[in-house]
């Protein structure tokens, strides 16, 4: 007895540790200016005012007002602002690292279920810098979240823990949330058609058998419960379309290896990918037909997460129990236990010498000075911005002062960046066109945008007399048109051009 409690008291100190280092490497500033979280608080203050346009359309821009939009995450805009007015930039940083750390011991728990303590704990510290991946507050927490609750609740009453009521009950709940929070929605159905599958293989009775499929046509039919009905029932297919902004968080992940070669985890993504490869093979070996449901969500997520970089931290999530599953059977030797739990004590004890030496909650310092400066100084759009900061300039200046563009590539239509966005930065004759035909007053930009046209449009600007710099920081830079109505401010606050410096990134 003693030794049981001394082994359980162990077990829930690694898994406490587990939980802080977590929290400790989530916890990193909110960069307003470059992250969507301000344009998501600005959609739930309109949604709770009544401000329906926004869930419909093109609401925060002066270039294409009315283009067809169907705002798939309104309701996470909903949470944002309720919590922002409950408890500011902090409050949204402690929600969602709260929310992460539940997923986590959602992951943990379907792990422990499939193997035992040891193995979830050795494929949570190989999964662990995954989890780490994409710190920023996104709707795309909320997905994570809602699949490790899906699985989790679904592995129970596969493994008969669990009764069917529960899950025909709480996984619609679930679904109609997802449907109105972020697009990877169609990942509940997804989930629920895989453990109806396996629960067919397995031999499952009539009536287990029944209730997954009841709860796999309701799981489908509670999608219609969105804004937009059935458009927005099937705006996941849009995944299909080219938007004509390439975003660097779509790109493969041999594209970033190739681009960034010196960041760690892309390559370390590639390592986890060939576990879990590995994990299938052994699967379909030992098992067959059996594991073919699990080792599918597998082979999903790894090739979508190959294809695209932002899925690095949903796949990690997915690696820790979908390993454990796989790798389960070794668990019965002794010899292999102790090495896993080994492993992972090391393999905690060298996370700990990497917790970030200063974490933080909320805003990155003074990095709302340049909206209180255009406030301030009484400036006047209309504003060219790019891309990256359409959310902060959302969040501080919206509606009232509307945007050029935002970071939505879906909001626009795809020509509007091929042959307005891009070439206007790139080729000084269509920016003069462009300039005339809007009427920029302000030029309004995030200083870190890597783009090459974006990079090569500031230098033009801090070269070209008719515009003059009136504030700089360590996020922003903004130009006033000189004979605008924004003269003024320029004669107060213009910038010499010789503190600006062109160096190699």
């Amino acid at each position: 007895m003693f030794i049981t409690l001394r082994n359980q008291i162990l077990k829930s100190f690694l898994l406490l540790v587990c939980l802080v280092l977590l929290a400790l490497h989530l916890s990193v500033p909110i960069n307003l200016t470059a992250v969507d979280i301000g344009r998501h608080i600005k959609n739930g203050e309109l949604v709770l005012t009544g401000h329906w346009p926004v869930l419909y359309k093109n609401y925060y821009s002066f270039t294409y007002p009315d283009y067809p939009f169907i705002n798939h995450h309104w309701f996470f805009g909903v949470i944002s602002y309720v919590i922002f007015r409950m408890g500011g930039f902090i409050g949204l940083s402690v929600f969602y690292i709260v929310l992460l750390l539940l997923t986590f011991l959602l992951a943990f728990d379907s792990a422990r279920r499939y193997s035992n303590f040891n193995m979830a704990l050795f494929f949570t510290v190989v999964g662990f810098i995954l989890l780490m991946s994409r710190a920023e507050i996104r709707p795309e927490g909320c997905s994570v979240f809602f699949v490790a609750l899906d699985f989790w609740l679904l592995q129970r009453y596969f493994q008969r823990s669990l009764r069917g009521l529960w899950i025909l009950m709480g996984i619609p709940i679930v679904q109609i949330f997802w449907v109105n929070t972020h697009i990877f929605f169609f990942l509940g159905p997804l989930l629920v058609g895989l453990f109806l599958w396996q629960a067919s293989l397995a031999g499952e009775g009539g009536e287990r058998l029944g209730l997954l499929k009841r709860l796999l046509l309701l799981s489908v039919a509670v999608n219609l419960l969105n804004p937009s009905g059935i458009w927005g029932m099937l705006t996941p297919l849009n995944g299909f379309k080219k938007f004509g902004y390439d975003l660097a968080e779509n790109q493969s992940v041999f594209f970033m290896i190739h681009r960034f070669g010196d960041v760690l985890i892309y390559k370390y993504y590639v390592l986890g990918a060939a576990v879990l490869i590995l994990g299938m093979a052994l699967a379909l070996r030992r098992d067959g037909l059996k594991s073919m449901p699990m080792v599918a969500l597998g082979v999903f997520i790894t090739i979508a997460t190959f294809k695209a970089v932002r899925l690095i931290m949903p796949f990690g999530f997915l690696f820790i129990p979908l390993a454990a599953y796989f790798f389960s059977p070794y668990i019965k030797n002794a010899a292999v236990n102790f090495s896993l739990v080994l492993a992972g004590i090391i393999g905690i004890i060298l996370l700990v010498c990497f917790v970030p030496a200063h974490p933080y909650l909320g805003l990155s310092p003074k990095v709302n000075a340049s909206a209180e400066f255009f406030k301030q100084s009484g400036l006047k759009g209309p504003i060219f911005s790019n891309y990256d900061i359409g959310g902060y300039l959302i969040y501080h200046l919206g509606p009232q002062e509307k945007v050029f563009v935002d970071n939505r590539q879906e909001a626009f239509p795809p020509d509007f960046f091929r042959k307005i966005y891009i070439p206007m930065q790139d080729d000084a004759k269509v920016w003069k066109e462009m300039s005339d035909q809007y009427g920029f007053n302000v030029i309004y930009f995030y200083r870190h945008d890597i783009t090459p046209w974006g990079q090569s449009f500031l230098i033009d600007r801090v070269r070209d007399p008719q515009w003059a710099p009136v504030f700089v920081d360590d996020y922003t830079i903004i130009f006033s048109r000189r004979g605008s109505v924004n003269q003024a401010v320029i004669d107060r606050f213009e910038l010499p051009k010789n503190i600006f410096r062109v160096s190699a990134v």
